[in-house]
């Protein structure tokens, strides 16, 4: 079979790996990817099949539609079974074909959303304070120094109500390193009169001097724009929702019992 290049769509638990950057002697995504991928026979080493990824997500995020690239003979049609069963906490659910030059890393726009719990916020308040930060600005406050240009565009930030949670969606063509976690911090904490209002937003001569980060494992990859179109695939997805509801389950009775627990506790 000839050698084609093939995008591939996966989602992952980020709670379950130390990043998704490869590690020795560490678990993370891409490691696992590129393991499942090789014991499979789509590839023989990332270094000869062109691999690239789109995102590479912090220890604890975690993804709903990241997408790496590489090229293979392996059969489009049985890729995302195979590696499935050769994963855990990593579910691929789309491949498609792409041209040869196609690289996952130029992204139209990437959609990040954040699940912020409710406690004294002011939900006005965090919807005036997060357009401070649509548009260009320098985001060098809201991430590690190096020599990354700080300047970036946030399209849009979307908050709405769910249940428990304030769902804070981000959406940008690129983010720096922990960018999305600071500025849920900084919202946070101005909504909730912990920082004055006039230090919530991306001028450098108003900010705290130290920006908080809000913790990893609320934050998830939505989905990035890569002006292709991924066909799910039937036979990975019915897998990957037995897996699922049988998490969802499992946490179900977790929560219950936490539940039964305050509520014990409380008629003390």
């Amino acid at each position: 079979m000839e050698e084609r290049r093939i995008a591939l769509k996966f989602a992952y638990d980020g709670t379950s790996f130390h990043g998704f950057q490869r590690q020795p002697d560490r678990r993370t995504v891409e490691g696992t990817l590129v393991d499942a991928l090789r014991k499979v026979g789509a590839i023989k080493s990332s270094r000869e099949c062109g691999y690239r990824s789109s995102s590479r997500t912090d220890r604890g995020v975690s993804a709903l539609g990241n997408i790496i690239s590489f090229n293979t003979k392996f059969a489009v049609d049985h890729l995302c079974a195979a590696v499935n069963s050769e994963m855990e906490d990593v579910w691929a659910y789309a491949a498609v074909e792409v041209e040869q030059d196609f690289n996952p890393r130029f992204a139209k726009q990437r959609w990040y959303r954040y699940f912020l719990a409710k406690s004294d916020q002011d939900p006005d308040m965090m919807k005036a304070m997060s357009r401070r930060f649509v548009g260009v600005h320098d985001f060098s406050g809201y991430s590690r120094r190096d020599d990354r240009n700080p300047m970036r565009k946030i399209d849009a930030i979307n908050i709405t109500q769910e249940g428990m949670f304030y769902v804070i969606d981000f959406r940008a063509e690129s983010f720096l390193w922990n960018m999305v976690r600071r500025i849920v911090w900084m919202i946070d904490e101005g909504s909730s009169s912990r920082i004055p209002l006039e230090q919530v937003g991306p001028d450098a001569s108003r900010r705290p001097r130290r920006v908080g980060l809000a913790p990893p494992e609320y934050l998830v990859l939505m989905a990035i724009d890569c002006g292709i179109l991924f066909p799910v695939d039937r036979k990975a997805a019915i897998g990957i929702s037995r897996t699922v509801e049988r998490r969802v389950r499992q946490t179900a009775a977790r929560v219950a019992f936490s539940q039964s627990l305050l509520k014990q506790v409380s008629e003390v």
